[in-house]
């Protein structure tokens, strides 16, 4: 019973996750967040999707307190479930809270992110070369666009994001940058968008 109550709620999250109407979404999300208040054993990962299905909204900034207590009780139950941390790190970064931010990647377990999905990891160390940089030290953030690098160079296309945090922080002729272009052709374009803000 209690499996089949936790199956129906991520059915639902994976429901959320491809609606593209923001009505549709929200009556989603309603029904999520009905579905998890009437379980009564939530655990880390149920905690994670209340906190998610928050940020990942039209009005993130509304609800952004929420996701953070969620987040961080799903932290509190599971310490080594990494998604809450990151998505933690998210939060604060979308706040601009650069500080809490980088506090947050980093207690993010890197060999298990990496593991899970190296696309995730390989954006995590551009965030957090991100984080370094605007807050200063720019030379260990470029350290971490490096290796952001290096993984862009041998990942496969479909485990490479757009890297939008490193293409703001560097310039458009800076060596790292020239590197990522030889690797991704779209980057040109979106590179291009970048510097015309």
């Amino acid at each position: 019973m209690k499996l089949n109550i936790i199956k129906k709620i991520f059915e639902k999250y994976d429901e959320f996750v491809l609606a593209e109407q923001k009505a549709k979404k929200d009556i989603l999300r309603s029904e999520i967040k009905s579905m998890l208040n009437e379980y009564s054993e939530k655990n880390s990962n149920c905690y994670h999707l209340l906190g998610l299905i928050d940020f990942e909204s039209d009005d993130w900034k509304v609800h952004i307190e929420k996701s953070i207590l969620n987040f961080k009780k799903a932290i509190e139950l599971d310490k080594t479930n990494v998604l809450p941390q990151l998505y933690l790190a998210h939060c604060y970064h979308d706040l601009n809270q650069l500080e809490l931010a980088l506090e947050n990647y980093n207690k993010v377990d890197k060999e298990k992110l990496k593991e899970f999905q190296v696309w995730r990891y390989t954006k995590m160390i551009e965030q957090i070369g991100y984080c370094e940089y605007k807050l200063g030290n720019k030379q260990i953030g470029e350290q971490h666009f490096e290796e952001v690098l290096g993984w862009y160079k041998k990942l496969p296309e479909i485990d490479r994001v757009v890297p939008s945090e490193l293409i703001e922080c560097l310039p458009k002729n800076h060596r790292i940058v020239t590197e990522i272009k030889k690797t991704e052709t779209y980057i040109e374009y979106k590179i291009n968008q970048q510097w015309k803000i």
